[in-house]
């Protein structure tokens, strides 16, 4: 199998921009978002287990029918197990759907992806014979993606916290910075990344596309149809659809990175994700934005 050119250098720099994302998003977090939870429970609590228990199950599912190479379907678990990203909420602000509703469940399913998405991930790749070959095989400890998790992910949300609490105002200008920074060093990583492999990403271009595209339409579907079910008003339902469709693979990314040694399939499937789920993204957004239109024109 191919191996993805990096150095250890570039963990670094991911991990860096990762807990500035990270930072961003939580210097924009308030108490309230949290407390929302708490009067009305019910939209986040079916975000939140089509976030972490269907998408994970179905995933699983999804790649035992696929035979995929066991590189790509560890790829997929691992994507599946982890939080809504924090770009979620603003394509579901261009969509029309529950701003609100999606930053709660961001903010929470950040918050809590330190202990779920270890447990998911190594739960559901155990029940696909390839990948769980290959994780034995890469002999991953279920211990390291925790310390990984505190680094990138628990550390820069307490240290947003405690900031917003303490310094107000100085959180408030540091979010406006972060929240473009981090996307722009980001977006430099992967176009770096894949400029030194390209050679990989045309190689298995179609197969990827595949396995994103049905993949994300899966994430998407269970959002859709766990809010659906819930009997969710139609803006909660966009939310609920982008929180569950739009993952932050930036994190998978950097967990593929830091405790997987870049393994090829999983930094292939993950990279393309970061891609495809904007795309697809937007496309929601519009199509939503472009029927409301046509009703509002229908009713005069």
């Amino acid at each position: 199998m191919p191996e993805i050119h990096y150095d250890g250098g570039q963990q670094w720099i991911l991990n860096l921009t990762l807990a500035m994302m990270v930072l961003g998003l939580a210097l924009d977090i308030h108490p309230k978002d949290f407390l929302k939870v708490f009067k009305a429970p019910k939209a986040p609590a079916i975000g939140l287990a089509a976030q972490f228990i269907l998408l994970p199950a179905f995933t699983c599912g999804l790649t035992l029918l696929m035979d995929l190479p066991a590189g790509i379907e560890l790829g997929m678990i691992l994507v599946a197990a982890c939080p809504g990203g924090a770009l979620s909420n603003f394509i579901t602000h261009l969509s029309g759907g529950n701003t609100a509703l999606s930053i709660s469940i961001t903010a929470i399913s950040s918050t809590i992806a330190v202990v779920m998405l270890p447990i998911n991930f190594m739960f559901w790749a155990s029940l696909n014979p390839v990948a769980n070959e290959l994780l034995l095989n890469i002999n991953v400890d279920g211990s390291d993606i925790i310390k990984s998790l505190l680094m990138v992910l628990a550390a820069p949300l307490a240290i947003g916290f405690l900031m917003q609490h303490f310094t107000p105002k100085l959180s408030k200008k540091l979010h406006s910075i972060l929240k473009y920074l981090s996307l722009v060093a980001l977006i430099m990583f992967i176009v770096i990344a894949v400029a030194k492999n390209y050679e990989h990403f045309l190689a298995q271009f179609w197969l990827l596309f595949a396995a994103v595209l049905a993949h994300n339409l899966l994430a998407m579907g269970t959002g859709f149809a766990a809010a659906s079910v819930g009997g969710l008003p139609t803006a909660d339902k966009k939310a609920i659809t982008l929180e569950v469709g739009m993952q932050n693979s930036s994190l998978a990314i950097a967990i593929v990175f830091t405790q997987f040694n870049a393994e090829y399939g999983m930094a292939l499937i993950s990279a393309f994700w970061g891609t495809w789920h904007i795309v697809s993204g937007i496309i929601f957004a519009g199509a939503c934005r472009r029927y409301m239109k046509l009703k509002e024109e229908a009713v005069v």
